[in-house]
């Protein structure tokens, strides 16, 4: 699986020396920073409780609820210091979107998530908080639409995912086993009531 992701905020857990555990299952560490940024410590958290948690490969909805899970611990370590926004993708199919917004001490900028589609006919879109423009007629064709996720609210939900996951387009692994959605959710003792009320983001 290839995973990609994308943090702007501020997490005070992840600003130890030594790379804390999240998640219920403890298990060794495999995934370590190479820099000193708190994004790439939550990152590397993030991979050691899912690889500690998950002997096959999980459901989208199962995975989906286990990311809640994690990243509420990260924010109930210091909630009124976090600010976590980031974006976390494992497939072509799979994008989610976690918002704990805040504002830094001294700052009158609220950083949480949100994004807009453009389309044809494209002009320029030039930052706020950032002397940066970019004109997207010149990157782009007739036929392109660009997304542009800056600071807001989430938008992904369980119910979502359970979609996603009957279409076929959960994750596959040639490494791992995947089990069908339902016997996944057994497993993990969640109930298909829990996604279609909403729970979680």
């Amino acid at each position: 699986i290839n995973w990609v992701f994308c943090h702007n905020g501020d997490v005070p857990m992840m600003k130890s020396k030594e790379l804390p555990w999240i998640g219920e299952v403890v298990s060794e560490k495999s995934f370590f920073p190479v820099g000193d940024t708190d994004s790439e410590a939550l990152f590397c958290c993030i991979l050691n409780a899912l690889k500690a948690k998950f002997e096959t490969l999980p459901s989208l909805p199962i995975l989906h609820c286990t990311l809640q899970e994690l990243l509420q611990e990260v924010i109930e370590d210091s909630p009124s210091e976090t600010i976590l926004n980031c974006l976390i993708s494992c497939g072509p199919h799979v994008l989610w979107v976690y918002s704990w917004p805040g504002s830094r001490p001294g700052s009158k900028v609220w950083n949480g998530l949100h994004y807009t589609v453009r389309e044809h006919p494209f002009r320029k879109c030039r930052l706020k908080d950032l002397d940066y423009e970019i004109d997207f007629s010149e990157v782009t064709n007739r036929d392109d639409r660009v997304a542009v996720i800056a600071t807001g609210l989430p938008h992904r939900t369980p119910a979502a995912c359970v979609d996603v996951e009957l279409q076929g387009h959960g994750l596959k692994s040639n490494m791992m086993e995947t089990l069908p959605l339902e016997e996944d959710m057994r497993r993990y003792r969640f109930k298909t009531s829990f996604f279609n009320e909403g729970a979680g983001i």
